[in-house]
């Protein structure tokens, strides 16, 4: 029997079962991001102020607002992806409870996180039939620290991630179903991805990409297909065809506007607003603080003082740490490390920081705590070695792989690495969260070659158990286990 093609059954969990086992984890994941929603502090969550205070702007908007006296302090209103300010704007308006506005959108981010999980859940069961590799993809999904804690939080990434996953499975599911409707919803989840996150776009370019190199002979076919789902009868042709009209019109009117009047898509704050207003904002207040220092044109006492006026604790303590850091590498005669060495250790902050919580208050998973995650790792590698085979199931596991590489690559050496040289602090944009738009795939297909390592029924399933009580143990009970009461105080700046 080929094992790569196996769907194995012999001891699996029944349909049944499976989903009593998947209902439970489903259950115990909602109850502990609603644990977080209505007690972490809004100061905690990773860029949550910000996030939370373009909400509000847009929420007394009718469309989209302008850059005005109010929104100086949280960035740029105008000019940027706008997709989720403006759903949780309109939903903010409908807030008649008792609860704050800030719990209020927490909550409702909740569902966003189970619809992420809903969608890799998907993507699994096109690769498999395997009940507990899917059983296992949703363990994984439901019990990464740093992607629970940030689905109970207002941020623009819980949308991000979601369409990133909604993009992939289309776009997966039409390779291997071939169905013109799947490959124009994978289009339509691109384009509201590019217009929720600046970072969603190289996502969307690998995505093209793939999708080019792989249907370039099937192009009049394609066409075809797709012209006939916009014309199939009922109002769902017309409505898939509006969708992509207007979600091209919207991505050409943000970004081409963009590059039209500031020479770039992604124009800064400073090139928008004039300084004295940009400064308003905490990330281009650190961010010019450092470039005076680094150019020597303030002293680092200096630095420290105009670091006052940063009213984010979080954020006055980055720039000043920023500050001192650089000081003390030039000191020392700094030397950045080559990429490869850099990469290892990208990868254990990448870790630490996806198992653990990066956020204005940290809670790093290292040391002894992380020895049952690297043995689980090392038995995910081990499977890849002995199971990958490139060629399986027409290639779409491989392509996972490689839509995942990239991606991480493209975080590494076009984001990651030039901060690090430019700043001499090596961890200083590293986060877990931002590889999340790609860890369905990487789940998916960890687990997939996971339970392939064994082929006995006993082996895999105590492999699963194994899996499953790490992962668990990695999250909730690792948080409780190291909280501290600030993480509580809502009093906190």
């Amino acid at each position: 029997m080929n094992v790569t093609n196996a769907s194995v059954d012999g001891n699996n969990p029944t349909s049944g079962g499976l989903k009593w086992v998947v209902v439970t984890l489903i259950v115990y994941f909602g109850l502990r991001l609603l644990y977080f929603a209505i007690n972490i502090s809004p100061y905690v969550p990773p860029d949550e102020v910000t996030h939370f205070g373009v909400c509000t702007v847009f929420s007394k908007a009718f469309l989209l607002p302008d850059n005005s006296p109010d929104s100086y302090q949280y960035g740029l209103v105008t000019n940027i992806p706008w997709l989720y300010y403006w759903v949780m704007g309109k939903l903010l308006v409908l807030n008649i409870t008792s609860m704050s506005d800030l719990v209020f959108l927490r909550i409702f981010n909740i569902p966003i996180a189970f619809a992420t999980v809903h969608f890799v859940r998907r993507l699994t069961r096109l690769l498999t039939e395997d009940r507990l590799t899917e059983i296992l993809v949703t363990v994984a999904m439901t019990n990464t620290l740093m992607f629970s804690f940030l689905s109970a939080s207002v941020s623009y990434d819980n949308l991000a991630n979601l369409l990133a996953a909604m993009a992939i499975f289309y776009l997966f599911a039409f390779f291997k179903e071939r169905s013109g409707r799947l490959l124009i919803l994978s289009l339509l989840s691109l384009l509201a991805g590019c217009l929720t996150k600046i970072t969603f776009l190289p996502l969307a370019v690998m995505l093209v990409v793939l999708f080019i190199i792989r249907e370039i002979k099937n192009s009049r076919m394609l066409l075809s297909d797709a012209t006939a789902c916009f014309k199939s009868p009922g109002r769902q042709g017309a409505l898939l065809l509006a969708g992509v009209i207007v979600g091209i019109l919207l991505n050409v009117q943000l970004y081409g506007g963009n590059y039209v009047h500031y020479g770039t898509i992604n124009p800064a704050v400073e090139a928008v607003l004039p300084l004295e207003k940009a400064m308003q904002y905490r990330l281009t207040a650190r961010n010019y603080i450092f470039s005076l220092f680094k150019e020597g044109k303030i002293t680092i006492e200096k630095a420290r003082e105009m670091a006052v006026q940063i009213t984010h604790s979080g954020d006055r303590g980055g720039a000043i740490g920023l500050v001192e850091n650089y000081a003390r590498a030039k000191q020392a005669g700094f030397k950045p490390v080559g990429p490869l060495p850099y990469t290892a250790m990208w990868l254990l902050q990448m870790l630490s920081t996806s198992f653990g919580i990066k956020a204005h208050i940290g809670m790093l998973n290292h040391g002894f705590s992380f020895i049952p995650l690297a043995l689980l790792f090392l038995c995910v590698l081990t499977s890849w070695l002995v199971r990958f085979r490139p060629w399986d199931q027409s290639w779409l596991p491989a392509t996972l792989m490689g839509i995942s590489f990239c991606y991480a690559a493209f975080l590494l050496l076009k984001i990651n690495y030039p901060n690090y040289v430019d700043s001499t602090d090596i961890v200083l944009t590293v986060a877990g969260r931002y590889i999340f738009p790609v860890i369905g795939p990487v789940y998916v297909v960890s687990c997939l070659y996971l339970m392939r390592l064994f082929k006995g029924n006993k082996g895999r399933l105590a492999l699963a158990v194994f899996a499953g009580v790490v992962l668990i143990f990695s999250d909730f009970p690792f948080f409780l286990s190291n909280v501290t009461p600030e993480w509580f105080d809502w009093t906190l700046k």
